[in-house]
């Protein structure tokens, strides 16, 4: 009785013990360059702590960079839209990720090319209106979806 005892002892004790410091594995806290190293299998070269960037967007953007976000996102948006920088016009990322999200989340503007180069405010007005923006979502795992902003039933005349 006593060895059975200790047997489950020892396995209890080994439970907690593996427990404890998976958790201090610095590659399962995706707060840590080490998690996106381990996910997308690549080195990540600096990016400082999480803690020493002013906004933590800038830290997970830092990442998404060097893991190629940026480039996934452009080659979905020209594949389902037809976007791409050209002589016509530029596009613009927000990436947002981190935290206990599984995904990334990019805002892509499309911008046209003549913005830049707009003599005034209103032919920059103008230019404006030719603007669209569209989300994409890239999963840890690869997936990709394009999101819809749900269209608003307009609210009845409250008179």
């Amino acid at each position: 009785m006593k060895i059975i005892n200790n047997l489950l002892f020892s396995l209890f004790a080994g439970f907690l013990l593996a427990q404890f410091s998976h958790a201090d594995d610095p590659s399962s806290d995706r707060k840590k360059v080490e998690f996106f190293e381990k996910l997308y299998k690549t080195k990540i070269v600096d990016v400082k702590l999480l803690e020493e960037y002013p906004d933590p967007d800038q830290f997970y953007s830092a990442i998404a960079k060097q893991v190629g976000i940026p480039e996934i996102t452009r080659k979905a948006v020209e594949e389902k839209y037809g976007w791409k920088n050209d002589e016509k016009n530029f596009m613009a990322l927000m990436i947002k990720g981190g935290g206990s999200s599984d995904d990334w989340g990019v805002v892509v503007t499309k911008f046209p090319m003549g913005l830049k180069t707009a003599k005034n405010k209103e032919e920059r007005m103008k230019l404006f209106k030719k603007m669209e923006m569209k989300m994409v979502v890239i999963g840890y795992d690869g997936k990709i979806s394009f999101p819809e902003k749900k269209k608003r039933k307009t609210a009845p005349n409250q008179d």
